[in-house]
């Protein structure tokens, strides 16, 4: 069974580079007191680490979001030309208006909004997505999430886990000189619960045409809450409804939440705010304010497309056999 999932789809041709000449995708990534984190991000979306594209293939964005404690401008002005930095003007606690404005800016074709900066990719994640959106011009290519650590960061928090564990976890695998090192030491995400092989509830890496991303509108700006309550989930949940859209999942790739406190990973979604609610309940209200009707998880399940190195094989196999126990449990 495992090898017929892990089998290889092929592109029949290389995608385009984008009609004015520039860049074949831009990424866009949102930095909010991300000083730690983002450079690693921007590092790993980048060549050597991304593998079988070229430095004119991608450029990368990055939108400072009214951070406190910007990125260092020693660390900057390392970064290759193909990086531009932004301070957003006027900065929104919701990421959604920075993504916006950053894919406003894209010169690519192709973009690929990264709502959390802390977010490192695995290395064949953006060749992979760019030869999937190949087969149709409705395409849209979603990615899993993974965390860096054992569990969950939710739970791994209240054992310790912290940036200095996790500091010394990446070394350990010495990063970054195999990227696909990261998927020895990980866990799904909850949103990513079944990894490559049930329907996800969010993609931090999505890639799909400018226009298309357009055509709904972007990250819906009502989802204000600080760190955008469930705006990332509603981007997926909309594209999943597109009937004209063909949904794809990258195969064998991912991208690693690095832990820096963020809003939902430092701490359980079920934990109480002040005003009684818990932090899922907050966001579920607001989402079905907007939306006229509760928030569901996407039903739709994906095209698997790609490969599995043998790093994600591995982790692959794991989840596979955890799912296979879990049905099992269900039935006595």
């Amino acid at each position: 069974m495992l090898s017929k999932l892990l089998g290889a789809f092929h592109s029949p041709k290389r995608a385009e580079d984008s009609v004015s000449g520039g860049p074949r995708v831009s990424i866009v990534i949102i930095s909010y007191n991300m000083a730690r984190e983002v450079p690693r991000t921007v590092l790993s979306f980048l060549p050597p680490h991304q593998r079988h594209i070229q430095n004119e293939d991608v450029e990368i964005i990055v939108l400072e979001n009214g951070s406190s404690v910007p990125i260092p401008n020693e660390v900057r002005s390392s970064w290759p030309d193909n990086v531009r930095y932004i301070e957003v003007e006027d900065p929104k606690p919701s990421p959604a208006y920075a993504l916006n404005y950053g894919v406003s800016l894209a010169r690519g074709d192709i973009v690929c909004p990264v709502i959390d900066g802390a977010r490192m990719a695995s290395p064949g994640l953006v060749s992979t997505a760019l030869r999937a959106l190949e087969y149709s011009e409705q395409a849209f290519v979603a990615s899993i999430g993974l965390h860096l650590g054992s569990k969950l960061q939710q739970h791994a928090v209240n054992e310790g886990y912290n940036q200095q564990v996790e500091d010394e976890l990446i070394s350990s695998i010495n990063w970054p000189d195999d990227g696909y090192r990261l998927f020895e030491i990980c866990a799904p995400a909850g949103s990513s619960s079944s990894a490559w092989f049930g329907a996800i509830a969010e993609s931090n890496a999505p890639f799909l045409r400018k226009s298309l991303y357009e055509s709904i509108g972007g990250y819906d700006e009502r989802f204000d809450i600080p760190g955008g309550g469930l705006v990332n989930l509603d981007f997926l949940s909309r594209l999943t409804r597109r009937s004209d859209a063909d949904y794809f999942l990258v195969a064998g790739e991912a991208t690693f939440h690095q832990f820096h406190g963020g809003v939902t990973t430092s701490r359980h979604v079920q934990l109480q705010e002040p005003d009684g609610e818990t932090t899922w309940e907050k966001y579920a209200g607001q989402y079905a304010n907007i939306r006229g009707e509760p928030y569901q998880h996407p039903t739709r399940r994906p095209t698997l497309f790609g490969s599995f190195p043998p790093e994600a094989a591995r982790l692959a196999a794991r989840v596979l056999e955890y799912i296979a126990n879990e049905r099992e449990n269900r039935k006595k």
